[in-house]
């Protein structure tokens, strides 16, 4: 059974916050009000889901959580308003805590913000709190740093190369590592690799590596870069499998980065499956074929497409090159 890794890693961040959270309130600690902020900061986090557009990233956490805020004070009245604030301003300090904004020096960060909790936000001092943060923050980064380093393997490696002149978008291919018998020529290798169930069984490798490198940019908070992958087309015969291999990218934060790369003749055998994927939120580049008529009704059919893939050899390709605006699409002259 594979897992939705996305969902795993982001059950890290979770407990980090949770934890966090019980240790800066102490006695003063609600479940419920973390509860609301967590969701709120992992929305905007993992998801980079925008209240507003704001040039700093932790700014635009920070208006999420200040809307989330006022939705809890909205929704409850039982709720100390005071300690709803003292919730929000503590996230202040995650930012630094979760690579979200730059720190010099962990320990000397830590005991000003103690320092502060007792201060500012009227917090009896504890001992050892200091020590106690530090190796909490400690173990939830190197938590972070293990679970991606879990995801890689020594038989494969990807290869990851940039499209021409498209901006942050990268074409992904899984190489194999490991030696085969002298008395196989490369070219039957390629087949037997790139075929049948060999094919279908290496995809979930090829996912599983790039959620890693997926993971990797959202930590630095690059959400703008796109991943090209490889997709087989024997899966949509094959249900059970075909979601066994999806339940790995099944994950909006991931949905948005990765693009599967279908054929239009696969398109048109098997529209109701991959209509079905889309709203699910699955995106997909589409790669055109010979089997692609120029007709109004099929170039609008484009629009569902994140990318078109129009490979130099194929009969239309003069046709997208004259009608590029028409289409407005993002056009890559390469597969």
């Amino acid at each position: 059974m594979t897992t939705n890794l996305m969902d795993e890693y982001i059950k890290i961040t979770k407990t980090f916050l949770k934890d966090f959270t019980k240790a800066f309130f102490a006695e003063k600690f609600v479940d419920a009000i973390s509860n609301e902020y967590i969701k709120a900061y992992i929305e905007a986090r993992i998801y980079n889901f925008e209240e507003e557009k704001h040039r700093f990233f932790y700014r635009r956490i920070y208006i999420n959580l200040i809307k989330k805020s006022k939705e809890i004070k909205e929704n409850s009245s039982i709720l100390d308003r005071q300690l709803i604030d003292d919730n929000l301003k503590m996230y202040q300090y995650v930012f630094y805590f979760d690579g979200v904004r730059g720190i010099s020096d962990l320990k000397t960060f830590i005991k000003e913000m103690c320092e502060k909790r007792t201060t500012k936000f009227g917090i009896i001092k504890i001992t050892g709190l200091e020590d106690r943060i530090y190796k909490m923050t400690k173990k939830y980064n190197e938590d972070k740093e293990k679970f991606i380093k879990n995801l890689d393997t020594q038989d494969f490696t990807l290869k990851i190369e940039k499209y021409m002149l498209i901006d942050d978008t990268y074409k992904v291919d899984l190489d194999f590592n490991f030696n085969l018998p002298y008395i196989y020529s490369q070219k039957v290798i390629n087949e037997v690799y790139n075929c049948g169930v060999i094919n279908e069984d290496k995809l979930i490798i090829e996912y599983n590596l790039l959620v890693g490198v997926c993971i990797n940019d959202i930590n630095k908070c690059n959400f703008d870069t796109k991943y090209l992958v490889n997709f087989a087309n024997t899966l949509f015969e094959k249900e059970k499998k075909l979601r066994q291999t999806l339940r790995t990218i099944d994950n909006t934060a991931i949905q948005d980065k990765i693009i599967l790369k279908i054929k239009y003749q696969d398109f048109e055998k098997n529209k109701e499956i991959i209509y079905s994927l889309m709203k699910e939120g699955f995106k997909f580049a589409l790669i055109l074929d010979d089997n692609f008529e120029t007709t109004m009704d099929n170039i609008r059919k484009l629009d569902m497409f994140q990318y078109l893939l129009v490979p130099e050899n194929n009969k239309n390709y003069d046709f997208i090159k004259e009608n590029e605006i028409r289409i407005s699409k993002t056009i890559i002259y390469d597969i």
